[in-house]
């Protein structure tokens, strides 16, 4: 059974970030500029400040996520996942996610919500459009790495 709850545990995080698939974690490395490292990447998103939840299947965490404030009204996402999240739930793991940034917005929370995303993760795209962002623009060496990234926003009107 799935079922999302409100914020995870750092025992969650620690288990989605075992489990991360191999392009989410030379994410995490581009942005820091540091290599993967569980508990690095567990505690600093873990720590992160704003709304965070969790979706899990049969008790055990599959995804844990939340947004970060920029300013006022503006809040960035992230999201740790595991191939389960995918390779079996990806229906509902995209039906809860949409879910939950239809009610950022419709509370008035949010009125921008952002994606950041290593550009070189293209197969993650067409995700982003399902979930209702728009691809704005390329963001020239964006990375700690120097690498590009892309940048989606979904905007309250």
């Amino acid at each position: 059974m799935i079922k999302v709850l409100t914020n995870p545990t750092l025992l969650d995080y620690l288990k989605v970030c075992f489990k991360m698939p191999e392009d989410e974690r030379a994410q995490l490395e581009a942005f820091t500029g540091e290599p993967y490292d569980v508990d690095g990447a567990a505690i600093g998103n873990f720590t992160a400040l704003g709304p965070k939840w969790g979706i899990y299947v049969d008790e055990e965490p599959i995804i844990v996520g939340g947004f970060v404030q920029q300013r006022p009204g503006v809040w960035r996402d992230f999201m740790l996942t595991t191939p389960e999240a995918w390779e079996k739930h990806w229906f509902s793991v995209t039906r809860i996610s949409r879910r939950i940034m239809d009610a950022m917005l419709i509370s008035k929370q949010a009125h921008r919500l952002e994606c950041i995303s290593l550009a070189s993760r293209e197969r993650a795209f067409p995700w982003y459009k399902v979930l209702g962002y728009n691809r704005e623009g390329t963001l020239y060496g964006f990375c700690a790495n120097g690498a590009d990234a892309v940048i989606f926003s979904r905007v309250q009107h």
